[in-house]
C-alpha cells in the first residue's frame, strides 16, 4: 500500500517553475580579476603559503598562516 501523495495544482506548476529559475543564486554577484593582477584580501584567511629556502627551493609551509585584510597577494609569475 503506498502513501498518499501530495498533488499541486497543475496551474500552480508554472508559477513555482518560474519562482524558481527566477530566483538564481540570491542574487550573489562574482566578479573575476585576471590573475596578472594584484588583488586585496578583503577578510582574513588561513592558507598554505610556499617559502624559499636557504639554497633556493620553494617548499610548501607545513602549517596554515594567517593572510591578513588588507594585505596584497600576487600570483608567481613563473607559474610555478
Amino acid at each position: 500500500m503506498n502513501p498518499p501523495q501530495l498533488k499541486m495544482p497543475n496551474r500552480m506548476m508554472p508559477v513555482a517553475t518560474a519562482c524558481l529559475l527566477l530566483s538564481g543564486c540570491g542574487g550573489v554577484r562574482v566578479v573575476t580579476i585576471p590573475t596578472t593582477q594584484p588583488r586585496q584580501l578583503a577578510e582574513t584567511v588561513q592558507a598554505y603559503v610556499y617559502v624559499e629556502t636557504a639554497d633556493g627551493q620553494r617548499v610548501k609551509s607545513a602549517n596554515r598562516t594567517p593572510l591578513y585584510e588588507g594585505e596584497w597577494v600576487l600570483t608567481d609569475p613563473s607559474g610555478q
